[in-house]
């Protein structure tokens, strides 16, 4: 510790050996002297260590202190918060939203509605009646002026005036807050605003009663308060239209009382790591859309539902309001059904007043005849029509005879005309697949499930070409989608094919994005080489991103509104 000892006294020889000690030529007087010199230094030395400890006492006591006033300002803030929750119970009971209110069989509470004979109470309890919704537009004009204009200020942010959302409740008010850094959001000095006499600076005290850590571009700033209350919110930003666009999705929150006042904060951005407006920088943000004329223009949509009881005055919190209505109950009609369906589709079944025959002879399959009605024929596929119509073997022996459909294909046709419902459809394919399968169960069943889900797709197949030559576009439509659903590397290429026959466009636009996510598998199988030249050149516009379908000349997709 030589830094304690004065710059003239001398070092002993210990601590530079060697070196020629400054005492070797004194006389005995002079060490002498330099001897008290030592003690006197000592002395000082000693006096002022005694000095030290006792500042350390000192600073001990002095830390102990402010650990207490820390204490003793705790429970202060404490009992403010308790003071405020009481004055703010005594203006709900002044205005009579809380506290001893008239019950319904008080003589000023409104008269109970008495029932009708065969009236039906019915007790609502609505959760909304005290939801007041208000809309808050913002302007900052000067933008390019901003981080400038801040830095003066001494703060990282700005904010909008303070505005009123629940016309009941004063504590019902909210600021706005924009930071075009994304920095910290406090908007103002809480002890500059306690201190001040202008009315404009000290308003905002009540907006600082939150996580100084805090980060966030935008958010929306609830008054210091205790008691709960339940928010809806959701921010805009006006473009170069004048349209309010939506910046994120609205959120619904239920801030819970608490012992201490406090702000609500909410925004798009205060839990997300990347802060800006949209994910802008501030730069990009001066030159993009949502910047007119230097200015840009915010809005926030609230809903509020305030509580005006708080958990420490009232031993239950109930918010739902109940009420009874009387609903006189009419009496009861039964009305059946509608038949109409069922009672055209056994016109078919059964044959009655037919006046048409209609044979199905398909390849190797069993003929099968159908005894249908003209007139629905007609109604419901111009092909019929003019097959009906026209001096043909038809009309001379009011017998058709299709060679191009399966039976069971034509029979899921005729249905569908009959009764205009899908599930008619499936059930009659369902059927004619049982029983083709139970006609062939007499060898080995390999197939298995595999088999049954190409037998289904077949049968698909057969209704959308049976739909496309009698202009069944309903159908058509449907067989198409449930096409798309049975996808598979296997059957992507016939499909395709199909597609491009019957005019399927959204079957063929499936296919081609199925085979290009799996070309690896597709593109090794032989009917990929099989394909027709123009499904080959289809497949390659598709995948240089080009849509065949708008690009197909003298091709035109017959209108599903036709």
């Amino acid at each position: 510790f030589l830094w304690w000892l004065p710059r003239q006294a001398p070092l002993s020889r210990n601590h530079f050996p060697g070196a020629m000690d400054a005492g070797d030529g004194l006389t005995a007087e002079q060490l002498r002297a330099r001897i008290e010199e030592q003690r006197a230094l000592q002395a000082t030395l000693t006096a002022q260590g005694e000095d030290a400890l006792r500042e350390i006492g000192e600073a001990e006591e002095r830390q102990r202190l402010r650990r207490q006033l820390d204490v003793e300002e705790t429970r202060s803030s404490h009992l403010g918060a308790v003071l405020y929750s009481r004055q703010r119970r005594r203006r709900s009971i002044d205005r009579d939203e809380a506290g001893a209110l008239p019950s319904e069989e008080s003589t000023f509470a409104k008269p109970k509605p008495q029932p009708t004979p065969g009236a039906l109470a019915k007790t609502t309890t609505s959760y909304a009646s005290n939801v007041v919704k208000r809309d808050f537009v913002w302007e900052v004009s000067g933008l390019s002026w901003l981080e400038q204009q801040l830095a003066q200020e001494g703060r990282e942010c700005t904010s909008s005036d303070i505005f009123h959302v629940h016309p009941n409740d004063s504590d019902s008010k909210y600021v706005l807050v924009y930071s075009p850094r994304g920095a910290s959001l406090l908007h103002a000095d809480a002890n500059v605003c306690d201190e001040s006499s202008d009315w404009d600076i000290y308003k905002f005290r009540d907006f600082l009663f939150f996580d100084e850590n805090l980060r966030g571009t935008l958010a929306l700033v609830r008054g210091a308060d205790s008691f709960g209350t339940n928010l809806c919110y959701r921010f805009f930003v006006r473009d170069a239209r004048g349209d309010f666009r939506p910046w994120g999705e609205a959120r619904r929150v239920a801030v819970p009382a608490r012992d201490h006042v406090a702000c609500f904060v909410g925004g798009p951005d205060l839990e997300t790591e990347a802060k800006g407006l949209f994910g802008l920088t501030f730069e990009e943000l001066l030159g993009s859309e949502w910047v007119v004329d230097d200015s840009i223009t915010f809005k926030v949509e609230i809903e509020e539902s305030v509580v005006f009881s708080h958990p420490s005055a009232v031993p239950q919190i109930r918010l739902g309001k109940a009420d009874v209505t009387f609903e006189q109950k009419t009496p009861s009609v039964e009305v059946p059904p509608s038949t109409l369906q069922a009672d055209l589709l056994s016109l078919l079944i059964e044959g009655r007043h037919s006046d048409v025959s209609i044979e199905a002879v398909y390849g190797e399959a069993a003929p099968a005849t159908f005894s249908a009605h003209t007139n629905i024929l007609s109604q419901r596929s111009d092909v019929f029509a003019a097959a009906f119509s026209h001096e043909m073997r038809e009309s001379a022996t009011r017998t058709l005879t299709v060679t191009d459909v399966p039976p069971p294909a034509l029979k899921a046709l005729l249905h569908f005309l009959y009764t205009d419902d899908f599930d008619e459809v499936q059930k009659v394919l369902r059927e004619e697949g049982s029983s083709e399968a139970s006609s062939s169960s007499g060898g080995a069943s390999s197939s298995g499930a595999s088999g049954a889900a190409e037998q289904s797709i077949a049968q698909l197949q057969a209704v959308l070409a049976a739909a496309h030559k009698y202009g069944v576009l309903r159908l058509l439509r449907w067989a198409e989608g449930q096409l798309c659903d049975k996808l598979s590397c296997e059957m992507a290429c016939s499909l395709l094919s199909l597609a491009h026959v019957y005019g399927a466009t959204e079957l063929e636009r499936n296919c081609l994005a199925f085979m290009k996510a799996n070309m690896a598998r597709v593109v090794t199988r032989a009917d990929f080489a099989a394909l027709a030249p123009e499904s080959l050149v289809k497949f390659h516009m598709h995948c240089a991103g080009v849509d065949p379908a708008e690009e197909e000349p003298g091709r035109k997709r017959k209108r599903d509104d036709e």
